[in-house]
């Protein structure tokens, strides 16, 4: 999806994605990176009232993440773990609710991005899951320039990798270059949601959520009249795809 920028459950934003996902009926929905409020790491300086304020945005729109009706939502949240302040990547389904899987490594520090002064990296667990037999992995926006993850993914059998954003537009086509890339190193599909619009400090973020297939084919894209879009994954595909080159080309010793 492109989701619009400082979502609240509840909100007109909120609501018109909710009925949008409502009538696709998709079996897995991928949210954007931090979806919920404001997007904090526009400050350079880390602020500890607005990452609680963070904190509680996104409890609180995990606990409505019931309003879309999907069987499998993926998405990131801040959170405190162990002490540290993590973008953490997780998995919800009604039945099991919220299951953490992987912490974003990589953090720019930079202008509308001072994420390094915000969040630590967390434990170091580039893991696959299984979400109802689909494999699901975890790159985190900066996370999938480092492409040595996706190839590992790849040879843990992993069929989807996804990677939330929360990017600008002028860097729209090195973002799609690099999910694209990120397919084809690792015989995966992967799917990528970002915020979209202009958010109360001016920062404009780019939407644009793809679907790339393992061989880097494009499947679908979002766009500003059609804010969710899918595609089908078939596991088949892609555990076929890890004995095609490059994935079969033997790693160094």
């Amino acid at each position: 999806c492109e989701a619009p920028a400082e979502m609240v459950p509840g909100d007109a934003g909120w609501t018109s994605l909710a009925r949008r996902v409502h009538r696709i009926k998709p079996d897995v929905f991928l949210l954007n990176e931090m979806p919920f409020g404001r997007w904090i790491a526009s400050g350079a300086e880390r602020d500890n009232r607005a990452l609680i304020e963070s904190h509680r945005a996104h409890e609180q729109g995990i606990s409505r993440l019931g309003d879309l009706g999907v069987a499998v939502v993926i998405g990131t949240r801040a959170a405190m773990h162990d002490g540290r302040s993590v973008n953490q990547g997780f998995v919800w389904t009604p039945d099991r609710g919220l299951h953490t899987v992987h912490t974003k490594q990589f953090f720019p520090n930079e202008e509308g991005y001072y994420e390094a002064g915000w969040f630590e990296r967390g434990e170091l667990k580039f893991r696959v899951v299984d979400v109802k037999g689909l494999k699901v992995a975890f790159l985190i926006c900066t996370d999938v320039w480092f492409g040595e993850w996706a190839r590992r993914y790849g040879r843990q059998g992993a069929h989807l990798i996804v990677v939330p954003r929360a990017t600008p537009r002028p860097s729209l086509e090195r973002w799609r270059t690099g999910i694209a890339a990120a397919a084809l190193v690792s015989g995966c599909y992967v799917a990528s949601s970002n915020r979209v619009g202009r958010d109360s400090r001016g920062q404009v973020f780019g939407g644009r959520g793809w679907i790339f297939d393992p061989a880097g084919k494009k499947l679908a894209a979002t766009s500003s009249t059609r804010p969710v879009a899918v595609a089908t994954i078939d596991t088949v595909v892609a555990e076929g795809a890890k004995q095609e080159y490059p994935r079969y080309v033997e790693e160094l010793s």
